[in-house]
């Protein structure tokens, strides 16, 4: 039951969202919405509003940290002679699922300085390259903050 309800508030959400309430945008809407629920149902270890509420506080701590680190690039493009420190960094991994292995990897990549580069055989490490700070425990502690939030939610 609670789990109809959600699908039907993720469409309303959606056809609002979209600018126009329509038949169509709700079926859109509802579809996105069982897509959600399959992935964030996966453990069932948590209620599906505290998983929502997991998704929701990732969003907003990715976009914090979007502009954080784009600002950080900025700064070192426009000094006269930058420091990078590169780094390729060994990360060990708490998340297990494939999906969510493949998001902390896509975000981390999407975030100026990072760039996942691949895992171990079995999934247990992530390899990242990363510039900006020169100390690599920094570059991890920000990969884990990341996957804290995957946490939050995929788990």
């Amino acid at each position: 039951m609670i789990e109809s309800l959600t699908i039907l508030a993720l469409a309303v959400i959606w056809s609002v969202l979209s600018g126009q309430l329509s038949l169509f945008n709700l079926l859109v809407g509802a579809l996105l919405g069982v897509v959600l629920l399959s992935v964030v149902l996966r453990g069932k270890e948590r209620p599906v509003a505290a998983r929502i509420v997991g998704i929701v506080y990732f969003i907003i701590r990715f976009v914090i940290a979007l502009v954080r680190g784009g600002l950080t690039v900025a700064g070192l493009a426009i000094q006269f002679s930058p420091r990078f420190h590169p780094h390729v960094i060994s990360f060990p991994l708490r998340v297990r699922s494939d999906a969510a292995i493949s998001l902390l990897s896509a975000v981390i990549t999407l975030l100026p300085g990072t760039v996942a580069m691949g895992t171990s055989a079995d999934s247990r490490i992530l390899y990242a390259h990363a510039i900006g700070t020169a100390d690599p425990e920094d570059a991890r502690n920000d990969i884990r903050n990341i996957e804290d939030l995957i946490l939050r939610f995929m788990a």
